[in-house]
């Protein structure tokens, strides 16, 4: 069988948004494993229980982080699909697809470090790195769509 890169090479533009895609993917799975150490080894927090603590404790923050990154990863892998099915430019996608990459992984660093303010700090301008490419993402998807 061959690859979908092959049998419809017009999507051959988009493999860098799909290796960021898979990278994120990757990155979520990553946070999944290291939850449990991170979080449940010390017994500050209970699985299966709402969260304990606030932004202080380390263990609140790797399950905070790793809830917005599940939250935020089917919103980003949808509207990459529709971009490559509406077929907006493949520069445009790929270079949306490498800023949310990049925002996404900086607010893990910086929520995992508890680096900055809790909200209005670096945080808050990572995330937003990686929800106004998405927002464009989305709209160049409309935009093309309704052109």
């Amino acid at each position: 069988m061959n690859p979908i890169l092959e049998v419809l090479p017009q999507i051959q533009a988009y493999q860098l948004s799909l290796l960021g895609l898979a990278i994120l993917c990757l990155m979520v799975l990553l946070q999944s494993f290291l939850s449990a150490p991170l979080a449940f080894l010390k017994e500050e927090q209970t699985p299966g229980m709402p969260l304990t603590g606030n932004h202080d404790i380390r263990s609140f923050r790797v399950l905070r982080t790793y809830a917005n990154s599940t939250e935020n990863l089917p919103a980003f892998g949808f509207s990459l699909f529709l971009a490559i099915l509406f077929a907006v430019n493949p520069t445009l996608v790929n270079w949306l697809v490498a800023i949310h990459v990049a925002s996404r992984f900086a607010f893990w660093v910086v929520y995992y470090k508890g680096i900055g303010k809790v909200a209005g700090g670096i945080r808050t301008f990572c995330y937003i790195g990686g929800l106004a490419s998405n927002i464009v993402l989305i709209s160049a998807c409309l935009y093309t769509l309704l052109k």
